[in-house]
């Protein structure tokens, strides 16, 4: 099979990369490097090729999906940087989807999008099913919810291939580490340098983390889906944010208190995914919360990215072909 991963020098797109290469797929890496490394991609570079290059270039993305069969869209601007900068949020994560859409038309390509758990907005009941309401609370989970529609248009009514699957909040080796990072990544930062944790908000707010070899099998697993299904993929539990805190300062024996500041803009209360209908394609996450924390603060310490067969022990639906 030959793949393009869109924003595949991200966190998420790296770590699947692995995982194609380890199996003997062909890959082309898609990547503007505004976010993303080159050094993510060091492990896989004799085996892929990579384009320097935007979404938003559709004459790019046309001539890319031409030698493709099946797109792992993943380019994406952040929640964070989408709320300082909704246009580029609009032109990156609506229009690039568009535009891989389009070509995928053109060039009878299958679309796996990776969609977002932040198209929810809070949760009315939990566990959120993909059924759950769809309310948003930040441009970057609006972006997202749009370009799932694309998807679904361009499947219902062009018969585009395509399978939309909805991450929780997914951490591990590759998580970008800047102003825009992720709560793990900042708590882990911060105690690394001694520092106290800081919580944006009461700390009771609550969200679902999936390690990313379970994220990665998820995706690799539902790719084989087709005809516009949504599904999640998480741990299918919630914790809030003062027990991630307490759980990191266990494991790096630290007691001090966490510093708690103003909530963030926008944020959503809870979310918890009911993963049932991904466990009914044969997901099942395999990473503990503890377990995945100490696993990336291990990572953290060595700076050493997983190899192609400590990710490929963890995920069970694809064979090795090289």
């Amino acid at each position: 099979m030959r793949y393009l991963v869109t924003g595949g020098a991200g966190f998420i797109g790296s770590n699947l990369i692995k995982t194609l290469v380890y199996r003997g797929d062909e890959v082309t890496v898609l990547d503007d490097f505004s976010v993303g490394k080159k050094e993510y991609l060091e492990d896989s570079l004799d085996n892929i090729e990579v384009v320097e290059g935007s979404v938003c270039d559709f004459d790019l993305m046309r001539n890319l999906i031409s030698k493709t069969d099946m797109v792992f869209h993943l380019a994406v601007k952040c929640l964070v940087a989408c709320n300082d900068n909704p246009v580029m949020a609009h032109e990156v994560n609506v229009g690039g989807t568009f535009n891989v859409c389009l070509a995928a038309h053109e060039a009878h390509a299958k679309v796996v999008y990776v969609s977002s758990s932040e198209v929810y907005g809070t949760c009315k009941y939990s566990p959120m099913t993909e059924n759950h309401p769809t309310e948003p609370q930040s441009i970057y989970g609006l972006s997202k919810l749009i370009g799932e529609e694309y998807v679904k248009h361009f499947n219902k009514y062009y018969g585009v291939p395509a399978v939309i699957i909805r991450p929780f909040n997914t951490y591990g080796p590759n998580h970008r580490d800047d102003q825009y990072s992720a709560v793990i990544t900042a708590f882990i930062r911060r105690m690394e340098n001694g520092e106290s944790p800081i919580i944006e908000g009461t700390g009771e707010q609550s969200r679902d983390f999936t390690y990313i070899s379970d994220t990665v099998e998820g995706i690799v697993l539902l790719s084989k889906l087709e005809h516009g299904e949504t599904v999640n993929i998480g741990s299918g539990k919630a914790i809030s944010i003062k027990e991630l805190a307490a759980t990191l300062m266990r494991i790096y024996g630290v007691e001090n208190k966490p510093i708690f500041t103003d909530a963030r803009p926008n944020d959503v209360f809870k979310l918890e995914a009911d993963i049932g209908r991904a466990k009914a394609y044969g997901y099942e996450p395999k990473v503990s919360l503890e377990e995945g924390l100490r696993k990336y603060v291990a990572w953290w310490k060595q700076k050493d990215g997983l190899t192609y067969e400590e990710l490929w022990q963890n995920c069970e639906h694809g064979e090795r072909t090289q």
